[in-house]
């Protein structure tokens, strides 16, 4: 009887094991580019994360990938992502506007085929190099704690530049954004 509860041990510990040793989906990349004296941001995430933090919209699963996301499942990811997304210049919140959303497919050597989520949002207000921007962003790792979002600035000449990283809790309060600044550490 021992020997049975140490084997059903054993197999419970090897196959806790495999899911730890899981790799978890990519993050969230939000990409900011100035467009004239405005801003666009494009938000992306795997549409299977979603999913867990806003079952809600689970239909997002059965959509064909590069076609826009049905008007009505659109208006659903756009009041869930105003609720877990905005951006401040100097303490004031800009207007942010989704101007589309689809599904895009995706791969990874070690995950292999999944799906994102991909907005494109219009930021409203006059923004430059030199604004002070804060990021609030918490969709997806309100519940799915080991999420995490990586913010790119989107330069004139098309390269991308990293200028933040955080999690969770990085993301209580905000994220500063400067353009100006080196890669984040």
């Amino acid at each position: 009887m021992i020997w049975r509860s140490g084997l059903l041990a054993l197999g419970a510990l090897v196959g806790c094991a495999a899911s730890v040793l899981a790799h978890a989906l990519p993050g969230s990349v939000l990409l900011l580019r100035e467009q004239g004296s405005s801003l666009e941001l494009t938000v992306q995430f795997p549409a299977e994360d979603l999913i867990i933090a806003a079952p809600e919209l689970s239909a997002l699963e059965a959509l064909p990938p590069s076609q826009p996301l049905p008007q009505e499942l659109a208006a659903a990811l756009a009041r869930y992502l105003e609720r877990h997304l905005s951006v401040t210049r100097d303490a004031a919140p800009l207007a942010l506007t989704m101007t589309e959303a689809r599904i895009q497919s995706a791969y990874h050597d070690h995950l292999g085929q999944f799906s994102l989520v991909v907005s494109q949002w219009h930021v409203t207000g006059t923004v430059d190099r030199s604004s002070r921007l804060v990021l609030t962003y918490d969709a997806v790792m309100h519940e799915v704690r080991n999420h995490r979002a990586t913010v790119l600035w989107g330069e004139q000449n098309g390269e991308l530049r990293p200028i933040s990283e955080f999690g969770y809790l990085g993301a209580a309060d905000g994220v500063p954004l400067d353009p100006t600044a080196a890669d984040p550490e």
